[in-house]
């Protein structure tokens, strides 16, 4: 299971990393938007962010300085080098043009890479507004951007916020039997923070029917037990280090998953 969550996380990942290939036929012949979009889609057969291929970028733009997806596509390299000034700096210019398009990706990376949690929700709260509150999914795939404004609702410090909006989502998912693959556990920590013991079990408990092998879930429902008195989480942390081992846990290529637990955490819990 573990390997089949990876390859389809790592497919919808590679999917999203490349380059939007916008249809140019939609602005009139002749314009500065098609010409600009015709640079951008010969840009794009470059290698993502070799010199070739930015020097098109800055082609594009000075064919019309308004085509949103160049600033877009030219900010990836930067944001990947850990340049986050200069990758700023570009997708602000695309949020200012195209803020129902590219408010999404700011918001998840401001997240994600630079935990700028006041900035992604603010990014995400607008693009709700502009979306009938239906703001899609994160960059890689993996989160409803309604479970990321939870998240950071949650690391501001808005428990009762947050705890709302993950309901929200979670609501609207279960109709489609679609619940994200972390979803319960990330509530079930916010229900954990508020000591909210049984609820946050109930919720590690729903986590299992969708992935019934993450150490997380087990850590967690450890933290949970231990402070209901339960002498039963040594159990649950002997199989959260197990599952560790053996690779049964949130990772990502790039940075810490939020709720990500590493294995020292787990020994010390144990020797306690």
């Amino acid at each position: 299971m573990r390997r089949t969550l990876l390859l389809g996380l790592l497919a919808l990942l590679l999917g999203r990393m490349a380059a939007a290939q916008p249809n140019c036929l939609i602005y009139a012949a002749g314009s500065p938007e098609r010409a600009a979009c015709e640079v951008y889609l010969q840009a794009i057969e470059f290698p993502q962010g070799s010199i070739q291929s930015q020097v098109y970028f800055d082609r594009a733009l000075a064919l019309c300085p308004t085509f949103a997806d160049a600033y877009h596509e030219k900010s990836v390299p930067f944001l990947k080098r850990g340049d986050f000034q200069t990758w700023k700096k570009l997708m602000d210019e695309a949020v200012r043009l195209r803020p129902e398009r590219f408010l999404g990706d700011r918001g998840w990376c401001r997240f994600k890479f630079l935990h700028d949690y006041a900035g992604a929700l603010a990014d995400i709260t607008r693009l709700r507004q502009l979306t009938r509150n239906q703001p899609g999914q994160s960059g890689d795939g993996s989160y409803d951007l309604r479970i990321v404004a939870a998240l950071c609702q949650r690391e501001l410090g808005d428990l009762r916020g947050a705890l709302s909006t993950f309901d929200e989502c979670i609501a609207d998912y279960k109709i489609k039997d679609r619940v994200g693959l972390s979803d319960y556990l990330h509530r079930g920590v916010v229900k954990l923070r508020q000591r909210d013991y049984a609820g946050a079990l109930a919720d590690f408990e729903l986590q299992r029917s969708i992935n019934g092998k993450l150490a997380e879930t087990c850590y967690y429902t450890a933290l949970a037990m231990r402070q209901q008195g339960n002498p039963a989480y040594l159990g649950q942390l002997q199989a959260a280090r197990e599952l560790w081992q053996q690779g049964y846990r949130l990772n990502d290529p790039y940075v810490s998953m939020p709720d990500e637990i590493s294995l020292p955490e787990i020994e010390a819990l144990l020797q306690q």
